[in-house]
């Protein structure tokens, strides 16, 4: 029976809904200036009465010290020591969307704030229904101990147990102490009507009826946290002054329920005495609020898409720094990057009035976000493309070709025709020259294949571009590599046969890679999910998991084939009833055992709610298992997930591959994050998803299903790439390097004549190719790159996706190592001499250091 009630002020930071994003940011500064007020207000009051104040997400801690004098940092510090004022760790409240490096981001803002001299030991999140299974070994690598979950149900369901505490476990074993609160709002403000406006003899009834119905579902802990804000708003808004009084009133009335205001980290030193009785679970906690972001698709992808650009710019500065202004446009764009990851996506209205100004004006900020943080990453890329062609000898127009992969790549390489048309002026272009945006306005040719070194570069004379088609053909209704057969149905469209020899990859009966759109017959998102009831214990009882849907193929208007230099496809013209349409191109090349699509698809401006997939069945066991890629683990869907955690649909950051005892498919899809695993599997179940099921992945390109929040009536042309890789069943990690350079391919850029190439670098021979380091690794993955000029070392962010130890070995290439260490996230260094050959633990998620000559 619970004896002690924790109540952790704060409020909750929504990056937009309620205001404006810039005026979200004015607002919490306002609140923490009003929390120090009420901080020295309430000194005098009995312990468990003292006001105390917990903010959220250490971005807006941050944001603050930095506006801030002298005297309110003084305030601040003092209330910290005082155990009044506390901050919690992470950045932002954040979506699956960052990947692995901009993740890792979120401890940044706590790292300053500490060389301010602030505590921070703790870390929560709030509203949202889960977050990446790396966040255990980040939070424990930056010295957090305690972490918290306080979920909004709507649209979504909390894991188990709730409320409950446990220690999480690490894909490689670590634990962390994690409190899994009701949500922060609902349940104190308005389940058990704490605070301002209340009478406590009122909650104190309340609170009763809900600590029966928290017994009744088997809850042991003596004390409960719980996240009042404030009554009146859940979010973005004030401390509540009358909390004080209320659990002064409280403790006074004789219950002997006692409650207490107490920070974050008070609540984990309270929970930890009662660690010893806590369960330990192991998993992915994955997100169910995600869906949202295939409501702003063409943004999605440039996000993604500027995620890896910034990994590459970071890595090609090795080879030669950038100008310090370049590292201040890299945290820029990471800035707008996680921005736009935050689980914030525009005004409350946003479905209800989706031309309304509030709605516009949260809409454009957030958007901005995405265009911003892409266009910067790209610029930074080309311009450190840019510093390494200058390096190289430059007597006639070339090509320079970077690999950004710590292993060799046999690549297809898309090449801009018209890069041609400007060879002589290439020397005074230099600066102008953009093969991400200007070459792909034209007509563009395939060179290749091209072996390229690891994490090296080859040049190529411009005049002397080409492309095999060896084995390359097509036909009325097939295209062909002689590895790999296409066979497409020019009536219902979409693939009847994919073959690789004997091996059938089309599930019998369906059609893969068939347009699908979706829609609720009954026309309303309520159909799905709702009317929320925010006072429910369980709020996920709201689901409609028999809600009718209606699904149509798109029908195919006509089908076109080609062959030629590098490729042989098969083009489907589509449309749908509701007047939207596309097309799908489906592409080999030689020798590849893959099949590349490329979806477009238009858009009208309409606020009905609909989805549009992918659909791809697979000839596969419906035994087969999936695994997807998130930050900090690659896990194997719904074994290495939480209970609870959606297995409606996972959001994959570059790749998934779903594979039985005999054969795999690996998925390279840059552009397209959401997935559904096992069919058409929204809000179809409740609990954990019911096996055996269909070996079928569903790629959910599109959907405006949120009933708040997120874009109603996007609209226009949308495109996504995708790569099926077809292969035997094999290792995990050779997936894993199967589909990365099809996942982020080798990056271009042209040079020429002497203006462009500066001094030149006279190690360098044109027809040769180059590598930065001489690395083996074995199967382990590289995830980030960056080059520190003071120290003259190479910060290498990695993770072993297998149980097994895995061995990375060194050598020189353009720089030469001198010794290697292996460092948590945080940097600190691992046990261990310092040497150029290092274990790695299975499935570890940290950094190499190494030292440079």
């Amino acid at each position: 029976m619970v004896k002690e009630l924790w109540l952790i002020h704060h409020t909750h930071t929504d990056i937009g809904y309620t205001h404006p994003q810039e005026i979200v940011f004015e607002l919490h500064h306002h609140f923490l200036d009003d929390a120090l007020d009420l901080i020295e207000k309430f000194a005098d009051y009995p312990d468990d009465a003292r006001f105390r104040w917990t903010c959220e997400s250490a971005g807006i801690a941050w944001r603050w010290w930095q506006a801030s004098g002298a005297g309110q940092r003084r305030r601040f510090l003092a209330a910290v020591e005082a155990g009044t004022m506390d901050v919690a760790a992470l950045r932002w409240n954040m979506t699956p969307l960052a990947d692995h490096a901009l993740f890792a981001t979120q401890l940044r803002d706590a790292d300053h704030l500490r060389a301010e001299g602030i505590s921070i030991r703790s870390a929560m999140q709030s509203d949202i229904d889960g977050l990446p299974w790396g966040t255990v070994r980040l939070l424990l690598d930056h010295g957090i101990d305690g972490f918290s979950m306080a979920i909004n149900e709507h649209f979504g369901r909390a894991a188990s147990p709730r409320p409950g505490a446990f220690w999480w476990e690490a894909p490689d074993g670590a634990r962390l102490l994690t409190s899994n609160n009701p949500h922060y709002h609902s349940t104190p403000n308005r389940a058990m009507l704490l605070g301002v406006g209340n009478r406590v003899q009122d909650s104190q009834r309340a609170v009763a009826a809900y600590l029966t119905e928290l017994d009744a579902h088997g809850y042991t802990l003596p004390m409960l946290g719980v996240q009042p804000t404030n009554r009146y708003f859940s979010d973005n808004d004030a401390p509540d002054h009358h909390l004080p009084g209320f659990v002064k009133e409280w403790n006074e009335s004789g219950s002997e329920l006692r409650l207490r205001l107490c920070t974050l980290t008070q609540y984990f030193d309270r929970l930890r005495q009662e660690a010893a009785q806590l369960p330990t679970v192991r998993g992915d906690w994955t997100d169910w609020w995600n869906f949202g972001a295939g409501s702003t698709a063409r943004e999605t992808r440039l996000h993604m898409r500027g995620q890896r650009d910034l990994r590459a710019a970071r890595q090609l500065q090795a080879w030669s720094a950038l100008p310090e202004r370049a590292s201040m446009q890299a945290e820029e764009a990471e800035d707008a990057l996680t921005l736009y990851a935050e689980h914030t996506w525009g005004a409350h209205s946003s479905i209800s009035d989706p031309t309304g100004d509030e709605t516009l004006i949260q809409q454009s900020h957030k958007l901005a976000y995405a265009y911003r943080g892409a266009a910067l990453a790209r610029f930074l890329k080309r311009d450190a493309l840019l510093n390494l062609a200058r390096q190289l000898p430059a007597e006639r127009e070339s090509l320079l070709v970077y690999n950004p992969h710590p292993f060799a790549v046999r690549a297809m390489l898309r090449v801009p025709e018209g890069l041609r048309d400007f060879a002589e002026l290439f020397a005074h272009l230099a600066q102008r020259i953009d093969v991400q945006r200007d070459g792909r306005m034209g007509a563009e040719q395939w060179v290749g294949p091209l072996e390229l070194p690891g994490l090296g570069y080859a040049v190529l004379p411009l005049d002397g571009l080409e492309a095999s088609s060896e084995g390359l053909e097509s036909g009325e209704t097939s295209i062909g590599n002689g590895r790999v057969t296409a066979t497409f149905d020019p009536v219902r469209g979409g693939l009847s046969s994919l073959r690789v020899g004997e091996r059938e990859y089309v599930r019998s009966g369906e059609r893969l890679g068939q347009l699908v759109l979706e829609w609720p017959t009954a026309g309303e998102r309520s159909a799905i999910f709702g009317p929320p009831d925010w006072t429910a214990f369980d709020m996920h009882g709201a689901w409609h998991h028999d809600w009718d849907a209606a699904r149509e193929s798109a029908a195919v208007q006509r089908g076109d084939h080609a062959s030629g230099p590098g490729a042989a496809e098969y083009v489907q013209h589509v449309t749908f009833s509701n007047g939207e349409y596309g097309s799908v191109t489906y592409r080999v090349h030689p020798g590849e055992a893959a099949l590349h699509l490329s979806v477009k698809l238009h858009l009208e401006p309409l606020a009905t709610p609909r989805s549009t997939y992918l659909h791809l069945p697979f000839s596969l066991s419906d035994s087969a298992r999936t695994h997807f890629e998130t930050a900090g683990a690659l896990v194997e869907f719904d074994r290495e997930q939480l209970p609870g955690s959606s297995r409606h649909y996972v959001t994959a950051l570059d790749w998934l591959r779903m594979q039985d005892d005999e054969a795999g498919v690996s998925v390279a899809a840059p552009d397209a994050p959401l997935w559904q695993i096992g069919g058409y599997t929204f809000g179809r179940f409740d609990g954990e998803k019911p096996a055996p099921f269909a070996a079928t992945l569903n790629a959910w390109l599109t959907n405006n299903y949120w009933d708040t929040n997120f874009q109603a009536d996007q609209a226009g042309d949308l495109r996504f790439d995708f790569t099926l890789l077809l292969h035997a069943a094999e290792d995990l990690s050779i997936s894993a390097v199967r589909a990365a350079p099809h996942s982020q391919p080798p990056e271009l850029h042209p040079f020429g004549g002497t203006a462009s190439a500066g001094s030149g670098d006279s190690d360098a021979q044109a027809d040769s190719p180059f590598h930065l380091l001489d690395a083996q690794f074995g199967g382990v993955l590289l995830l980030d790159t960056r080059y520190d000029a003071t120290t003259k070392t190479l910060h290498l962010m990695v993770l072993n996706p297998t149980d097994q130890a895995r061995t990375l070995r060194f050598g020189a290439g353009r720089l030469t190592p001198l010794r290697a260490r292996l460092t948590t996230l945080a940097g600190t260094s691992l046990p261990g001499e310092p040497a150029l050959e290092l274990t790695v633990a299975g499935r570890w998620w940290g950094q190499v250091v190494l030292e440079l000559e």
